[in-house]
């Protein structure tokens, strides 16, 4: 139950925090997608309604502070995470290259549905910029998914020998 209290608190102290980082460390050319990490984590380790909740609760942060769209990052975290739960049963969750395989496709995906739907909806011309902002982004996901999901798992083993 403490787990869908905390939930929007904590998807908003993500969102936050990522965006400021990504202020900090790059000056807002490139996004840093934690919360796309945490997304993907949640695909592969939590079971199908704490991890639904939680891709809902991120998207809609995401949503709420980022200004998009509404509803648009909330759609694309749950189909994330929906992918991410499937695929995980069939693959070894265990090693680390297929997590950054798997972040590969999903952060050029989640970036071009979003330039796309901008460009649709908008008439927002973003596609002469994509490819010096997607290829960077991109390669930072997949591997700050990779540390992210080896810091987790020592996290887990050590929660579990207490």
């Amino acid at each position: 139950m403490m787990y869908y209290v905390l939930l929007p608190f904590l998807a908003v102290l993500l969102v936050v925090a990522q965006s400021k980082l990504a202020e900090i460390l790059f000056s807002g050319l490139v996004t840093l997608e934690l919360s796309l990490i945490v997304v993907i984590y949640a695909g592969f380790r939590l079971d199908l309604w704490k991890g639904a909740a939680l891709s809902f609760v991120v998207g809609l942060a995401m949503d709420c502070l980022s200004g998009s769209v509404l509803g648009l990052f909330t759609l694309l975290y749950v189909f994330i995470f929906l992918f991410a739960w499937v695929v995980s049963s069939h693959i070894d969750s265990e090693r680390l290259y297929l997590i950054a395989g798997f972040s590969l496709i999903c952060s050029p995906a989640e970036s071009l549905v979003l330039v796309l739907l901008y460009q649709w909806v908008f008439a927002f011309d973003m596609v002469d910029k994509i490819l010096t902002v997607l290829v960077p982004q991109t390669l930072l996901v997949s591997v700050l998914s990779v540390c992210f999901f080896y810091a987790m798992r020592r996290v887990e083993r050590l929660l579990t020998y207490e």
